[in-house]
């Protein structure tokens, strides 16, 4: 537990505070801390003992004595009792409102085998109306303990008397859904229901469908149950709690990677009720419905670039490249492996390169028309071959004007190369990944891409030695456990990975790829803060910044490596307030 010294407390077990009641509510301190190894991630990557903080910012970083002349009577001191004080902590690529949609419906749990689906599907059963379908929540193959698709006998074996389907979709591409027998027959697929456009239904040899589907959900939509709506409150009750949990890992800025101006304003209800307790950056997701109405949304967007304040700003806009690694849509130079992709996508091998969302000329034109309108711009693309398409769009629009100091978003990015490295730095991008999914996935995925482009997959160390700097995040959208989300999002878990290129199982791909211990705090602080223009006002320990920082319960630069991960937080600060306090 974190010692707090109230004034009083501190009269009577210090005298090293040194008459505190002589300093004036003026010149004191709102909050002190002392006794900590302060990390300031400053350009020298100094340390310190001691902070003050003052109307939200830092006024004091140096020794102890320095800061016990900023003590007065209503100010707050805290004890960290020599552990790793840090900088507030940046998750640079969070959905969190749809986390928080989601377990304001039905709280999210972690499928991770055909037992535990069946256990789940019985339990859901028992609670909903008889002949309401039945649809398993996300579950990604790669780390499904049977590492593949279920099959329509197995779905029959754990409920034949209701519709039942396992729904395996991403961005719109790739979607494949096994239904069980009576969905089948509850939506009428039979030997005699023709393929819908661009969709198929698997058949045996016989002509008979399997129960698998692929692309052709227009088949079943009408019959999935609609999540129920949520009034405003609700919602914002649940934000409000999501964000706790990020308090609670010490995070104390996040990225809204695909908002609109709904989500902005969920984001502003909350401002100005006094209940946002999480600086937020919101990224305007455009072309999401078509790349046709992207350019004509980009122009009547109601916001301008970066308007907003240190609570609530608006940030990039994005649009959507290719699909995933983990579905096999990410647009790669080589195809994925057969085996692999056989195995994880039930895609045939030897040929799938994934797919280009947006056309590569669309790409140009929508990034063209952003900067010239002023705007950053980002983009999801996961693949090798896709961030050779946003590269080529982005030469084309620094043609125009010079882009460079736009500082576009590569989110994921998740196989670099030197010469797209040093490509994208030239450009002035920058890189937003998850360490995460390489934690999770990556011994799945050294099937389906082969174990060179496993050793640079996720590749930090490829992209700083380039020239660019990265933001490591966990795209949370699924949970709330940092630790058992679908993604987690506990920091220190992000820093574990980035600094023993350790998956889950212990194995290390790449180990080329690993960074420093100081290299990995750099990107869920100060670089973190530099890829949404933040970083001489946020992202590091210095005076005229904005006081946010986290107290631990270790010395993050000197404990054992696998203790990284285990690092707990003892408090959370934004502007001078304590939002966490670990109990």
């Amino acid at each position: 537990m974190l010692k707090t010294l109230s004034f009083l407390a501190a009269v009577g077990a210090a005298a090293a505070l040194a008459q505190p009641s002589a300093r004036s509510a003026e010149e004191s301190a709102a909050l002190v801390v002392l006794n900590g190894n302060v990390l300031t991630v400053d350009g020298q990557f100094s340390t310190a003992e001691a902070v003050a903080i003052r109307d939200g910012r830092f006024v004091f970083v140096g020794r102890n004595d320095g800061a016990r002349k900023l003590i007065g009577k209503t100010t707050r001191v805290l004890d960290a009792h020599g552990k790793s004080v840090l900088p507030g902590l940046i998750e640079t690529h969070v959905h969190a409102v749809g986390v928080a949609r989601g377990e304001a419906s039905e709280p999210f749990r972690q499928l991770s085998s055909l037992a535990e689906i069946q256990e789940w599907v019985r339990a859901k059963a028992a609670r909903t109306k008889a002949g309401q379908w039945i649809r398993i929540p996300r579950v990604d193959l790669t780390r499904f303990r049977e590492g593949r698709f279920p099959t329509r006998d197995e779905l029959d074996k754990m409920l034949r008397d209701r519709p039942v389907v396992f729904d395996w979709s991403y961005a719109g591409i790739n979607q494949v859904q096994v239904l069980n027998s009576a969905a089948l027959a509850a939506a009428r697929i039979t030997r005699n229901t023709p393929d819908p456009a661009k969709g198929r239904i698997v058949r045996d040899a016989q002509g008979n469908p399997t129960g698998m589907i692929r692309n052709a959900r227009v088949l079943i939509d009408s019959f999935l149950p609609v999540a129920p709506k949520l009034d405003k409150e609700t919602l914002l009750k649940e934000l409000v709690r999501v964000h706790a949990h990020y308090n609670a890992v010490g995070i104390t800025s996040v990225n809204e990677r695909r908002g609109d101006p709904e989500v902005h304003a969920l984001y502003s209800d909350l401002k100005q009720q006094g209940r946002l307790n999480v600086r937020t950056t919101v990224t305007i997701g455009v072309g999401y419905g078509g790349t046709g109405n992207a350019i004509t949304q980009i122009q009547n967007l109601p916001f301008k670039p970066g308007e907003g304040d240190d609570w609530l700003r608006v940030g990039a806009l994005k649009l959507r490249i290719d699909g995933g690694l983990l579905y096999g849509t990410a647009y790669l130079r080589e195809p994925f492996l057969a085996a692999g992709s056989a195995r994880y996508y039930d895609l045939p091998g030897g040929t799938n390169r994934g797919e280009l969302m947006t056309p590569a000329a669309d790409v140009t034109a929508i990034i063209r028309a952003g900067h010239k309108a002023g705007w950053q711009m980002s983009s999801h693309v996961a693949g090798d071959a896709g961030v050779d398409v946003v590269l080529d769009a982005l030469e084309a629009a620094d043609r125009d004007s010079p882009i460079a100091g736009r500082r576009y978003n590569l989110i994921h990015a998740y196989l670099p190369n030197a010469g797209t490295a040093r490509r994208a730095a030239k450009l002035g991008a920058v890189v937003d990944t998850q360490p995460v999914m390489y934690y999770k996935d990556g011994d799945a995925l050294l099937e389906t891409v082969g174990p060179d482009r496993a050793a640079r997959m996720y590749g930090l160390k490829e992209w700083i030695d380039g020239g660019v700097k990265v933001a490591i995040n966990a795209d949370h959208m699924m949970g709330l456990d940092p630790d058992k989300s679908l993604q987690p999002y506990n920091p220190f878990l992000a820093l574990y990975i980035a600094v023993t290129r350790k998956t889950e199982s212990g194995r290390v791909h790449g180990p080329a790829q690993r960074v420093s211990r100081q290299e990995a705090l750099r990107m869920v602080t100060i670089d973190a803060a530099y890829i949404s223009f933040d970083e001489k006002n946020r992202g590091s320990i210095e005076v005229g910044k904005l006081g946010d920082l986290a107290i631990l319960s270790d010395d993050y630069l000197t404990c054992g490596e696998e203790q990284i991960k285990r690092i707990k937080v003892a408090a959370t600060i934004i502007g001078g307030k304590v939002v966490y306090e670990r109990k």
